[in-house]
């Protein structure tokens, strides 16, 4: 799925992912559908809370949301399937939206926060999903002891959330699909 930002100010969907269902014996086409996102953004949520399973312990209690969007949210929802949490959130618009909706659907608490440095100070896992082109956080914002970031919104080379310092300190697990 590609992003196309601009389309909303057209009133058009902002992705347009193309998925085909094949016979699963054969390999024949069987259907083709515009998804527009929708699938794309369930996958990256699911692909998200693989990470938060395998890659997090249960004593990470705090998840914290740079980014409010349409995959924050099912970040959210999927990493709620995994285990409770306290949630913070922080956006530079939507994020109090984000907070009471996630809330009220997930059953959780969320505080929302002024800044992606807040976040950090609270969070013991970070996901990141923006669509920004610069980084969204700084090595020293982040909990000494350790920090999980889950990064989706660094799937394009004009778009880098995590500052190079960050990458090299890290261990670091890449999903390439």
């Amino acid at each position: 799925c590609v992003s196309f930002y601009k389309n909303l100010e057209k009133n058009l969907p902002p992705g347009s992912g193309i998925f085909i269902v094949v016979n699963a014996i054969t390999g024949a086409p069987l259907g083709v559908f515009q998804e527009n996102r929708f699938m794309t953004d369930l996958r990256t949520g699911a692909a998200g809370a693989v990470a938060m399973k395998y890659c997090t312990s249960p004593e990470q209690e705090v998840v914290g949301f740079i980014g409010c969007g349409a995959i924050a949210k099912n970040m959210a929802r999927a990493a709620r399937e995994i285990r409770p949490y306290k949630g913070v959130a922080f956006a530079h618009d939507g994020s109090e939206e984000f907070a009471k909706q996630m809330s009220d659907e997930l059953g959780i608490p969320f505080d929302v926060v002024s800044s992606a440095e807040e976040l950090c100070n609270k969070s013991d896992i970070i996901y990141t999903q923006t669509p920004g082109g610069s980084t969204v956080l700084e090595k020293d914002w982040l909990n000494p002891n350790g920090v999980t970031i889950i990064a989706s919104g660094s799937d394009q080379p004009t778009k880098n959330e995590i500052p190079a310092n960050v990458l090299a300190a890290s261990k670091y697990i890449s999903d390439l699909t």
